[in-house]
């Protein structure tokens, strides 16, 4: 019987395979260019990387954050534009309002014209014109205009058969779309309605008491030039 242990198997493996296998199973680096490139076959490459082979080094993103007050600042600008848009859009499609303006000749007959009376720097004009005007506010506050009227001016005091007659500017708010005729008429008739119960020291013809826009231009001229 043949000794088995004493009898060399034959080796599958030679030193010229060896070294074969050597040349095919040394280590050396992946090459990532065919990972990243081919589609699917490049895909399946790279999941075939050991793990920590797989790691790919991207550049930091850099996340730039607003100052608070840059962002408080962009805040209140915003809010402001948006008030102004909705401010004039309510104005123009709501209150489409302008200003009128319509001259008040008012007759009274218990003074006498003088010189004093044409110059409005003087006391009598002064004086005159304070009895005026506060009659003629309270006429249109009291009355259902009182939310267009807006004030009343004396301009000038100029001589009449009976007396003298107080010439004022009367200032309105009204729609732009409304008739200046119509208006006037309305507020001659309130005008009058409160001259009639008038019972302060001046006597009013309230007959002769008138309300004009016809020369409201000269007259804002003359406001103007004041």
């Amino acid at each position: 019987m043949k000794d088995l242990h004493s009898t060399p198997f034959p080796s599958r493996h030679t030193s010229q395979c060896d070294s074969c296998i050597f040349q095919q199973h040394s280590l050396r680096s992946p090459d990532f260019s065919q990972t990243l490139v081919g589609g699917q076959k490049g895909y399946q490459t790279y999941r075939d990387l050991p793990w920590d082979l797989q790691k790919i080094h991207q550049p930091a993103i850099k996340i730039r954050h607003l100052e608070p007050w840059k962002i408080a600042l962009i805040v209140i600008g915003t809010a402001v534009a948006a008030a102004v848009t909705i401010g004039l859009l309510v104005y123009f499609l709501a209150y489409d309002q302008k200003l009128f303006y319509y001259s008040g000749n008012i007759k009274i007959t218990n003074i006498r014209y003088n010189n004093e009376l044409s110059r409005q720097s003087s006391g009598r004009f002064r004086d005159l014109s304070e009895r005026v005007e506060r009659l003629i506010d309270k006429t249109f506050y009291n009355s259902i205009l009182r939310k267009k009227y807006i004030r009343s001016r004396l301009i000038r005091v100029s001589p009449d058969a009976d007396g003298v007659m107080a010439e004022a500017l009367l200032t309105f708010w009204f729609s732009s779309t409304d008739s200046r005729e119509a208006l006037r008429e309305r507020v001659e008739r309130i005008l009058r309605r409160g001259l009639k119960k008038y019972t302060g020291p001046l006597r009013i013809n309230v007959k002769s008491s008138t309300i004009s826009s016809k020369y409201v231009t000269s007259l804002l001229k003359v406001v103007l030039a004041l």
